[in-house]
């Protein structure tokens, strides 16, 4: 049992550790949102409605090595008449433009729906970051989520939203050629 209890310490202090090692190379970022989920008008009518409003949706990520960034979004209906809660998972690749102002990227990941059941989806998609100061930008993603035909309770479906982020970690706004870090 003590071992058990060492094991967890452990962990839980190199969790620790590398949540709070900001530096050049592991920036954190936080997310705030306006979103939307839009089902066809087929699957509106089989789910309750084609169109949920999902505000705000909170993100938290966290760029990991090489153009890779991993993410985790919540958001929830929140004054709509349909109930749908949101757990998401991706993997965001930005093709070697982490340090610019402008951030274009692509993802792929997963989410658990909470609306009537519980339901898996994939999720793939797109979308850019425009950074307007050393902490802040705008974000811009279109996600499709994709669910399998044995799940009645959910359909494929688009989530899009904007929103403001913030950056923990300064970021440059004017790379240098000559700087060592890419």
């Amino acid at each position: 049992m003590k071992n058990k209890y060492n094991y967890i310490t452990v962990v839980f202090l190199l969790m620790t550790m590398s949540i709070f090692s900001q530096n050049e190379d592991n920036k954190w970022t936080f997310g705030l949102d306006l979103a939307s989920v839009k089902y066809s008008d087929a699957d509106g009518k089989t789910i309750g409605g084609s169109f949920i409003n999902q505000s705000p949706r909170i993100s938290l990520a966290k760029y990991m090595f090489y153009n890779i960034t991993f993410v985790g979004s919540f958001s929830t209906a929140i004054g709509d008449t349909q109930k749908y809660t949101t757990f998401d998972g991706l993997v965001r690749y930005d093709f070697g433009t982490s340090q610019n102002n402008v951030v274009p990227y692509v993802f792929i990941g997963g989410s658990f729906i909470k609306a009537a059941v519980l339901t898996p989806t994939a999720n793939f998609g797109a979308g850019n970051t425009f950074w307007f100061s050393d902490k802040y930008g705008l974000n811009l993603q279109m996600m499709y989520k994709f669910s399998e035909d044995k799940f009645s309770s959910q359909k494929p479906h688009f989530m899009t939203s904007i929103g403001l982020v913030y950056s923990f970690g300064k970021r440059s706004l004017n790379p240098r050629l000559w700087s060592s870090k890419h």
